[in-house]
């Protein structure tokens, strides 16, 4: 919500006129196309689909009808993700080459710095947030900032990461829980009749939650939330052939 859209684009701009005549792809026609998306509002004629309660409690600083002019990319784009590594690329420069943080990770706006000194941890939170601050114009939020030792592993990314295991967090494994809940009343309400493409959204739906949890050391929660919760509802509707890593359609 806080990447400055001018900002970026000169970034981009700066870099795609730096191949110069050693590409074989209209330059032109590809800055006019970044800038059409970057430049483009979302919220003007935009449909809003759901119900209004569902953004209750939505702080504003995740709301684009928020963010300042030329502040902030829809997240549901997938360029947004690419642009988002593009606009700290500079300072993944600063933190391993000018700061030499050897144990360093970043993905969009998520970053994790390791180190033996806590002290030393605490000693770079000002440096960072000044040049985030200076050089590209957003803040480091101060709600944000976790430090812990290793041993109690690091939520990182819809993980938590701890030596030699990797955990989805609680909040993940609600919100499957939770979607679980709903296809199953979706089911009860629709008394054996069920379309083919809806079948199919279902189990996207679902395997898109697997697809992430199979990366985790999670094959007991998703083999108990599968057979427990969900596949006993499915045999009346569709066959479904499943290793706990994805679920695929089979008609009957």
């Amino acid at each position: 919500m806080a990447i400055d859209k001018v900002l970026l684009y000169q970034k981009i701009k700066r870099e795609i006129e730096s191949f110069g005549g050693k590409v074989d792809f209209d330059t032109d026609f590809l800055l006019r196309l970044i800038h059409k998306i970057i430049f483009n509002n979302p919220i003007k004629n935009c449909r809003i689909k759901g119900k209004k309660e569902n953004w209750f409690g939505l702080p504003k600083s995740k709301s684009l009808f928020f963010s300042a002019e030329n502040k902030g990319l829809p997240i549901g784009n997938l360029t947004s993700q690419l642009f988002g590594n593009i606009y700290l690329n500079d300072f993944d420069h600063f933190a391993k080459c000018e700061l030499g943080y050897k144990y360093y990770g970043r993905y969009v706006d998520d970053v994790v710095i390791v180190h033996r000194s806590k002290e030393y941890l605490k000693s770079i939170v000002p440096v960072i947030k000044n040049y985030l601050k200076e050089r590209l114009l957003i803040e480091l939020h101060f709600n944000k900032i976790y430090l812990q030792h290793f041993s109690k592993g690091v939520s990182f990314l819809g993980a938590v990461i701890k030596p030699f295991r990797i955990y989805i967090t609680n909040r993940v494994k609600g919100n499957f829980y939770k979607k679980i809940t709903y296809w199953n009343r979706f089911l009860s309400k629709k008394g054996g009749q069920l379309a083919k493409e809806t079948a199919k959204k279902i189990l996207a739906s679902v395997n898109s939650y697997l697809g992430m949890m199979r990366h985790y050391n999670s094959y007991k929660l998703r083999s108990k939330i599968l057979e427990k919760f969900f596949l006993p509802n499915l045999g009346s509707y569709f066959c479904a052939t499943f290793d706990y890593n994805k679920i695929a359609f089979k008609e009957k």
